[in-house]
Protein backbone atom coordinates (compact mmCIF):
# COMPACT_ATOMS: atom_id res chain seq x y z
CA UNK A 1 0.00 0.00 0.00
CA UNK A 2 1.47 4.07 -0.62
CA UNK A 3 1.21 5.83 2.37
CA UNK A 4 -0.42 8.52 0.30
CA UNK A 5 -3.23 6.62 -0.52
CA UNK A 6 -6.52 7.52 0.75
CA UNK A 7 -7.46 6.24 4.10
CA UNK A 8 -10.77 4.82 2.44
CA UNK A 9 -9.19 2.83 -0.29
CA UNK A 10 -6.67 1.27 1.92
CA UNK A 11 -9.41 -0.39 4.71
CA UNK A 12 -12.11 -0.88 2.27
CA UNK A 13 -12.79 -4.35 1.67
CA UNK A 14 -14.27 -5.72 -1.64
CA UNK A 15 -17.39 -7.50 -1.20
CA UNK A 16 -18.35 -9.31 -5.32
CA UNK A 17 -21.40 -8.12 -6.79
CA UNK A 18 -24.05 -10.62 -7.38
CA UNK A 19 -25.20 -10.77 -11.28
CA UNK A 20 -28.71 -11.37 -10.49
CA UNK A 21 -30.66 -12.04 -7.26
CA UNK A 22 -31.68 -14.87 -5.48
CA UNK A 23 -34.84 -16.33 -6.96
CA UNK A 24 -37.09 -18.12 -4.13
CA UNK A 25 -38.69 -21.52 -5.40
CA UNK A 26 -42.38 -21.70 -5.63
CA UNK A 27 -42.84 -17.80 -5.96
CA UNK A 28 -42.21 -15.04 -8.79
CA UNK A 29 -42.04 -11.31 -8.68
CA UNK A 30 -44.34 -9.13 -10.00
CA UNK A 31 -42.89 -5.90 -11.23
CA UNK A 32 -45.97 -3.87 -11.43
CA UNK A 33 -46.61 -4.66 -7.79
CA UNK A 34 -42.66 -4.39 -7.07
CA UNK A 35 -43.25 -7.67 -4.48
CA UNK A 36 -43.12 -11.61 -4.37
CA UNK A 37 -46.18 -13.34 -4.91
CA UNK A 38 -47.35 -16.54 -5.26
CA UNK A 39 -48.47 -17.52 -8.68
CA UNK A 40 -50.84 -20.00 -7.53
CA UNK A 41 -53.03 -17.63 -5.12
CA UNK A 42 -51.64 -13.97 -5.80
CA UNK A 43 -50.46 -13.99 -2.12
CA UNK A 44 -47.88 -11.43 -1.09
CA UNK A 45 -44.36 -13.47 0.48
CA UNK A 46 -44.00 -10.71 3.03
CA UNK A 47 -47.27 -11.99 4.78
CA UNK A 48 -46.50 -15.67 4.56
CA UNK A 49 -45.30 -17.09 7.51
CA UNK A 50 -43.35 -19.77 5.64
CA UNK A 51 -41.96 -17.89 3.20
CA UNK A 52 -38.43 -18.07 2.39
CA UNK A 53 -35.69 -15.11 3.89
CA UNK A 54 -34.74 -13.38 0.73
CA UNK A 55 -32.59 -10.67 2.55
CA UNK A 56 -33.32 -7.06 3.15
CA UNK A 57 -35.68 -5.14 1.02
CA UNK A 58 -33.03 -3.14 -0.43
CA UNK A 59 -30.69 -6.23 -1.07
CA UNK A 60 -28.09 -4.42 0.95
CA UNK A 61 -24.94 -6.34 1.91
CA UNK A 62 -25.09 -7.06 5.15
CA UNK A 63 -21.56 -7.61 7.27
CA UNK A 64 -22.69 -7.09 10.46
CA UNK A 65 -19.94 -4.26 11.27
CA UNK A 66 -22.34 -1.44 11.96
CA UNK A 67 -20.95 0.75 15.04
CA UNK A 68 -24.57 2.63 15.15
CA UNK A 69 -24.17 4.42 19.27
CA UNK A 70 -20.72 4.17 19.90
Amino acid sequence: MNAREHILTRLTVAHPLRQAPPMPDGWEFDSQVGAWTDPHTGRFMVHDVDSPNCGTKKNDLETGEDAKGQ
